[in-house]
C-alpha cells in the first residue's frame, strides 16, 4: 500500500496543507510543535475515525485537534492498494462515515460495513487491519519503541489469528475470554452467589432442607391444633374475665352514684341537726334572758319589803332611826319607780316578742326534727337497697359467670380501667398467638401439600447441577486444549519472528549480535560474540531502541498480506550516528517495497540517506 497524497483542510494546529508523497523514504521534517504528531493523528483518523470520547483521557481527540483556526473541520487522502486498487476518501470529522470513491471518481462509500459506533469499517475489510493493529505496528513513535511483554505477545497472537484464520481479532486470548466469562457466567463458583452453580447447590439444600421439614411435619401438625385448643379455651375465658370486669365495673359505677346519693342525704342530715343545735342555742339564750328580766322585778320588790318593814319598825319603836328608815325606804322606792317607769313599757314588749320567738324556735326545731328523722330513714332504706342489690348482682354474676375459676376474687376486687385494659391486652396476645398458630398449620399443610413437587424439583435440579459440572468440566476440557494449541501457534509462528530478528540484529550491529529469542518467561533473549545469552533489558538505551524497532518491523510482515506503510515518528531519537546509518541502510534494503515515512524535527536521517545516495523524498511542514 502507498499513500500518495493528503489535503488537510483543518486539523488541530494544521491547515490547507497538501502533502505529496512517494513509494520508498519519504522524510517530513518540522521543528518541535510543528505538527508532525497531529499529521500521524489525521492519517490514523482519515482512516478510522477520530474518537468523540475521552476513554480515560483529560480531553477526547476529536476536542483536541478540533481546528484552532476557523475552517472546516475535514480533510482528505489518497492511497493505493498492492492490488493496483486506487481510493479516494474524503471526511468531515464531525461526521461518522466518510465519502469513499475508486479510481473511476465512483462513490463506493456504501459497500462497505456501518458500525453504529465507530462508522464505516472500509479500511479494515480492504486491508485487514484495524486501528489497534495499525497503531501499534505499523506505527512507532519514540515514546513506544519498547513494547512490554503484552505488547509483544499481542503481536505473535495477532500474527498467528491471521495465518491461521484469515482475521485478526479470531484470537486465542479472545476465545479464552469468552470460555472464561462463559464459564463464569452460565456456571459460576460455589462462591458466586449470583451464579448458576451456587445457585443450584444452595436451591437444592434449601429442597432438602423443605423435604425433611415435611417428613417430620405429621406429628407436628397435631401438636399445633392441641396448642390451638389450648389457646382458643384461654382466651374464651380471658374475654369472659372481661365481660365480668366490665359488668363488675359497671355495677361498682351505678353503687358509687347510690353511695354518692346516701352521702347527700346524709350530709343534709347533718345540716339539719347544726340547725337544730343553732336553734336549741338560740332557744337557750331567750331562756337566759327572761330569767333575767325576772330578776329585775325583785328590784321593785326587795324596796316595797324594805319600806313595809320599816313602817312596822317605826310603829314599834317611835325612834327617830325608826323614822329615818322609813324615810330613806320610802326615797329609794320612789327612786326605784322613778328609774324603771320609762322601761316597763319596753319590758312588756320585749317580754312579748320573746314569747313569740320562742314560739318560732320551738316550732323550727320540731320541723327540723322531722327532717332529720326522714333522712335517716331514707339513709338506712337505701344503704339497705344498696346491700340488697350489690347480693343480688352478685348471686347473678356468679350465675352467669360460674366457668370463672377466680370468680369470687374478681367480686370482691375494685375493678379499674387500667384493670381492663391490661385483661385486653392479655386477650390481643392469646389471639396473636392463636393466628401464629393457624400460619403454623396452613404452612404445615401446604409443605405437605407441595411434598411431590419438592421432591420433583429436588431431582430436576440435581439433573441441572449434574449438567453444570459436566458443562464445567466440558470448559475445562476445551480450554486446556485451547492451551496446547496456542502453544503449537506460538511455537510455529514465533521461529519467524526470531529468523527475521536474528537477520536484522546482525546487520545493524555488524555481527555483534547474531541470534534473538523470545519466550514468555523471558522476553527478549540476545547472543552476544562470545555465544552467551543476556536480557535485552540489560542493553544500552540506543541498542535496545534498535532490537524493539526492529522486532515491530519484523512483525508486519507477519500481520497483513498488504505491505502497509511503516511510519516512524522521531524513533531514532536515541540512535546515534553509525546505528541510525545501519538502519537506514537496512530498511531501504529489507523493506524497498514498503513506504516508509520518518517524522523528524532533525535533519540527521537526510544528511545520511544524502552520503549514502539513498533516494528519499523530503517535506518540510
Amino acid at each position: 500500500m502507498q499513500i500518495k497524497y493528503m489535503q488537510i483542510n483543518n486539523f488541530g494546529k494544521l491547515k490547507e496543507k497538501r502533502i505529496e508523497l512517494e513509494s520508498g523514504i519519504n522524510v517530513i521534517y518540522g521543528e518541535n510543535e510543528s505538527g508532525k504528531s497531529t499529521l500521524l493523528k489525521f492519517i490514523t483518523s482519515m482512516f478510522y475515525g477520530i474518537d468523540k470520547t475521552k476513554n480515560g483521557k483529560s480531553i477526547s481527540d476529536y476536542d483536541k485537534y478540533y481546528p484552532w483556526e476557523e475552517g472546516e473541520f475535514s480533510g482528505k487522502i489518497d492511497y493505493k492498494l498492492d492490488n493496483g486498487e486506487e481510493y479516494e476518501v474524503y471526511r468531515k470529522f464531525n461526521k461518522k462515515n466518510p465519502q469513499i470513491l475508486d479510481n473511476l471518481g465512483n462513490d463506493i462509500s456504501k459497500n462497505y460495513t456501518i458500525d453504529k459506533s465507530t462508522g464505516s469499517k472500509f479500511f479494515f475489510e480492504q486491508t485487514k487491519v484495524d486501528k489497534d493493529l495499525f497503531n501499534m505496528s505499523m506505527v512507532i513513535m519514540q515514546a513506544e519503541v519498547k513494547l512490554d511483554d503484552k505488547q509483544q505477545n499481542d503481536l505473535i497472537q495477532k500474527a498467528s489469528n491471521i495465518m491461521l484464520t484469515g482475521e485478526d481479532d479470531v484470537s486465542y486470548k479472545n476465545i479464552l475470554s469468552k470460555l472464561n466469562r462463559r464459564q463464569a457466567e452460565d456456571i459460576g463458583t460455589e462462591k458466586s452467589p449470583t451464579k448458576p452453580l451456587y445457585q443450584t447447590k444452595k436451591d437444592i439444600e434449601e429442597l432438602k432442607r423443605q423435604k425433611d421439614e415435611i417428613e417430620a411435619i405429621e406429628p407436628y401438625k397435631y401438636e399445633i391444633e392441641e396448642e390451638k385448643a389450648r389457646k382458643a379455651e384461654e382466651i374464651t375465658e380471658a374475654e369472659n374475665e372481661l365481660s365480668l370486669m366490665h359488668e363488675i365495673q359497671q355495677l361498682q359505677n351505678e353503687a358509687n352514684i347510690e353511695e354518692e346519693k346516701i352521702s347527700i342525704n346524709t350530709k343534709t342530715k347533718e345540716e339539719a341537726e347544726a340547725k337544730k343545735q343553732e336553734e336549741e342555742q338560740k332557744l337557750k339564750n331567750i331562756q337566759a334572758e327572761k330569767y333575767e328580766k325576772k330578776n329585775r322585778k325583785i328590784l321593785y320588790i326587795i324596796p316595797i319589803l324594805l319600806t313595809i318593814f320599816s313602817i312596822a319598825l317605826f310603829l314599834l319603836s317611835q325612834s327617830i332611826i325608826g323614822m329615818i328608815t322609813l324615810a330613806l325606804d320610802i326615797l329609794s322606792i320612789a327612786v326605784a319607780f322613778f328609774i324603771n317607769s320609762k322601761e316597763n313599757k319596753k319590758y312588756r314588749e320585749s317580754i312579748e316578742k320573746t314569747k313569740q320567738d320562742r314560739k318560732a324556735i320551738e316550732s323550727k326545731i320540731e320541723l327540723l326534727e322531722d327532717e332529720i328523722k326522714a333522712k335517716e330513714k331514707t339513709i338506712l332504706e337505701k344503704q339497705n337497697e344498696l346491700k340488697q342489690k350489690e347480693y343480688l348482682n352478685k348471686e347473678r354474676l356468679k350465675f352467669k359467670f360460674k366457668e370463672i375459676k377466680q370468680i369470687e376474687s374478681l367480686l370482691d376486687k375494685k375493678i379499674s380501667s387500667s384493670d381492663i385494659i391490661e385483661e385486653q391486652k392479655y386477650i390481643n396476645n392469646l389471639k396473636l398467638k392463636l393466628t401464629e398458630l393457624d400460619l403454623r398449620k396452613e404452612e404445615a399443610i401446604k409443605k405437605c401439600e407441595v411434598a411431590s413437587e419438592v421432591e420433583e424439583k429436588l431431582n430436576n435440579l440435581e439433573e441441572e447441577l449434574n449438567r453444570l459440572l459436566e458443562y464445567n468440566d466440558a470448559i475445562n476440557i476445551a480450554k486446556e486444549a485451547l492451551d496446547k494449541a496456542y502453544a503449537e501457534m506460538r511455537d510455529n509462528v514465533t521461529p519467524t519472528f526470531t529468523v527475521n530478528l536474528s537477520n536484522a540484529i546482525q546487520n545493524i550491529s555488524n555481527g555483534k549480535y547474531k541470534t534473538v529469542k523470545v519466550s514468555e518467561g523471558n522476553g527478549l533473549m540476545i547472543e552476544t560474540e562470545n555465544g552467551n545469552y543476556i536480557s535485552a533489558d540489560v542493553l544500552s538505551i540506543g541498542t535496545i531502541d534498535q532490537l524493539y524497532l526492529l522486532l515491530r518491523i519484523s512483525s508486519i510482515n507477519e500481520l497483513t498480506n498488504e505491505n502497509m506503510p511503516i511510519i516512524l515518528d522521531e524513533t531514532f531519537a536515541y540512535f546515534d550516528k553509525e546505528r541510525l546509518m545501519n538502519v537506514l541502510e537496512f530498511l531501504n534494503k529489507e523493506y524497498r517495497n514498503r513506504q516508509i515515512l520518518i517524522l523528524t524535527c532533525t535533519n540527521r536521517e537526510s544528511e545520511l540517506l544524502e552520503v549514502k545516495k539513498i533516494p528519499y523524498n523530503k517535506i518540510v511542514l
